[in-house]
């Protein structure tokens, strides 16, 4: 099992205290920064400075990413224009499809996109938003794990995927790449920003 050291950058750090040995070996850790988050960034995430700082990080060209025109599926996108294919449940959304994201997931031609936006509801607040379908898809069991599978099949190898959610979870045949904490202050929750790379060959790309 190949170790991953760990570097947290916030001023409380351990500065000179390497974690891994406190971790053991064999602990799965990625370097996350601390930022901060502004008091409207929850109402719509696409105008957030976040939201829009990690979208440029993940389409940052790579020397994986060899085709001309990149396709980016955004299975929650509410009026999110950046996809190049869109869908929210909610009809009363800019979004070009109006499906179950999963059902919208399926859809989806096999090893045709580079890119994936998964910003689905994922808090009570968040919920204001959503009029139509999930509240909270990490409570419904095994949501997320069938739009993963969705997602590892419709990317292209070495593909990214744009997630926020209140956990950093890998899913199988992803790698982290980066990850951010986006503080919000007060009693709200931290929003955990990552971005993951399909780091297997699925079926469709060979």
């Amino acid at each position: 099992m190949r170790e991953v050291r760990a570097k947290i950058h916030h001023p409380c750090s351990f500065t000179n205290q390497p974690l891994l040995p406190l971790l053991g070996t064999g602990v799965e850790v990625m370097n996350f920064e601390r930022i901060q988050g502004g008091s409207s960034d929850s109402i719509d995430t696409s105008q957030s400075k976040y939201f829009k700082m990690g979208f440029r990080q993940m389409i940052n060209p790579t020397p994986f990413m060899t085709h001309t025109h990149h396709k980016i599926a955004d299975p929650f996108a509410r009026n999110c224009t950046w996809g190049t294919h869109t869908n929210d449940i909610d009809p009363a959304t800019q979004a070009e499809s109006h499906m179950d994201a999963l059902e919208w997931l399926q859809s989806l031609p096999t090893g045709e996109f580079s890119y994936v936006l998964f910003d689905p509801p994922f808090s009570s607040r968040q919920a204001k938003k959503y009029e139509s379908g999930h509240v909270n898809v990490y409570t419904d069991p095994g949501y997320v794990k069938k739009c993963f599978d969705e997602i590892f099949r419709i990317l292209v190898i070495h593909g990214n995927v744009l997630k926020l959610g209140y956990n950093s979870s890998r899913p199988n045949g992803f790698d982290l790449k980066r990850g951010w904490i986006v503080n919000f202050g007060g009693n709200r929750n931290d929003v955990i920003m990552t971005i993951l790379v399909k780091s297997q060959m699925s079926l469709g790309d060979f």
